[in-house]
């Protein structure tokens, strides 16, 4: 399927997936599995920057004739790849073995998610061999060659099937993810022609921002995690893969759902746990919950996006320790949520327009979409009851507080 906007040129993953995000996959990849890895487009051109690449191969890539070379070979990888449909694992043109997964969006062939930089075990002599003979041009001395070659990881095959497996979930992941964009982006674009489209597009918006967490790529990813953790005795590790689980399994089972207010808490502690383990001291967490408020019904996952925005525009912009508190206490004929940090602080425009309902949803405006879904989704449940304030500002912090009203069935 074509789209609008797209003609006689190289389609590329960044016009429906944030670089940002991309990259951040990318290197969770490489990181977890202790393999060079890197997105690249369908003619081999690098999408996101290299990671975890081997001496060996920075060197090559260094010289006009390696890069050349080397791009030539991961564009071949990933159509062998795009043609099995699966995984392809293959020597490259420097004598490395790499494995290539493909990226096919809606039809569309962007590229694919490469990894490797290894040797196979079982013909390692031979391999070193063949990667002196294969680069002797570059001119550098033999000896110095292959101590750098000597330095290249070496996996038995099993480890690299299983690699090949990941990286295919991984790909996986990032496909979901583009066409959950797809699938927002098309909506979006029916609603401004269509302003009686506004109900079904909540829905759609909610089941678009549900598909960008692939299921079967996170569970099988979590059963690895765990498999790994206990091989290695990391009970961090297995902390992470429950808190997990348990966040991933909330979500496919009440989405659509009400929620008391003990259940959307309890996950959002899952996420601050995981959270707590990549931070470490850069994130305090105070919770102060009424008892009283523990069983009110309210939508699903309205607290967690919140949470969740503190972090990435509260927390990880700055380096200082930053707090984060989470309250819920009544409020006149309701109660008041309220997600507070005093990390990076909010664009004051942004706080303003959503104080005064005159903000418009677009993709690029990352700091508050969250926030905006988590309000569309009030409006179309509470209407006029519902209200939201931002407060806040550069280096200032910023508190977001819902007024849930409770006279209506999801309060019961």
């Amino acid at each position: 399927m074509k789209h609008k906007g797209v003609i006689n040129r190289e389609p590329h993953l960044k016009d429906i997936i944030d670089l940002q995000v991309l990259q951040r996959i990318q290197d969770t990849f490489s990181q977890a599995m202790g393999l060079a890895a890197m997105v690249v487009s369908k003619s081999g051109q690098p999408v996101t920057r290299a990671s975890n690449f081997q001496p060996m191969c920075n060197l090559i890539r260094s010289t006009e004739k390696g890069r050349a070379r080397c791009h030539e070979c991961d564009a071949a990888g990933g159509f062998e790849a795009l043609k099995s449909g699966k995984p392809h694992s293959y020597i490259c043109t420097n004598g490395l073995v790499d494995v290539a997964a493909p990226i096919v969006i809606d039809g569309e062939y962007f590229g694919g998610i490469y990894c490797g930089q290894i040797l196979a075990a079982e013909s390692r002599e031979e391999s070193l061999e063949t990667i002196i003979q294969r680069n002797e041009y570059l001119g550098v001395p033999r000896s110095e060659l292959l101590k750098i070659a000597q330095a290249i990881p070496v996996l038995p095959r099993a480890r690299i099937d299983a690699a090949a497996e990941m990286l295919q979930l991984t790909a996986n992941y990032i496909v979901e993810l583009g066409l959950a964009n797809l699938t927002k982006s098309q909506l979006l674009r029916e609603t401004e022609e269509k302003a009686s489209l506004q109900a079904a597009l909540q829905d759609a918006q909610l089941r678009a921002l549900q598909s960008q967490v692939n299921p079967h790529f996170l569970f099988n990813s979590l059963a690895l995690l765990g498999y790994l953790a206990v091989e290695e005795n990391a009970p961090r590790t297995q902390e992470m893969a429950y808190c997990l689980s348990d966040l991933l399994r909330y979500s496919l089972r009440n989405m659509a759902k009400t929620v008391s207010l003990q259940q959307e808490l309890d996950i959002v502690k899952h996420y601050l746990a995981i959270q707590e383990l990549r931070l470490e001291e850069r994130l305090k967490i105070q919770i102060d919950i009424n008892p009283a408020l523990y069983q009110v019904k309210i939508p699903c996952m309205i607290l967690q996006p919140l949470v969740e925005n503190a972090i990435v525009h509260g927390v990880e912009p700055v380096a200082k320790t930053v707090t984060i508190q989470v309250r819920a206490y009544p409020w006149l004929q309701g109660m008041m949520l309220e997600v507070y940090d005093n990390g990076a602080g909010i664009d004051p425009i942004i706080a303003e327009a959503v104080n005064a309902r005159t903000f418009t949803y677009r993709q690029n405006e990352g700091a508050s979409i969250g926030l905006q879904n988590v309000i569309r989704r009030l409006d179309g449940i509470y209407g006029t009851e519902f209200d939201v304030r931002v407060e806040g500002g550069p280096n200032q912090g910023t508190r977001i507080m819902l007024f849930i009203p409770c006279n209506k069935p999801t309060c019961i």
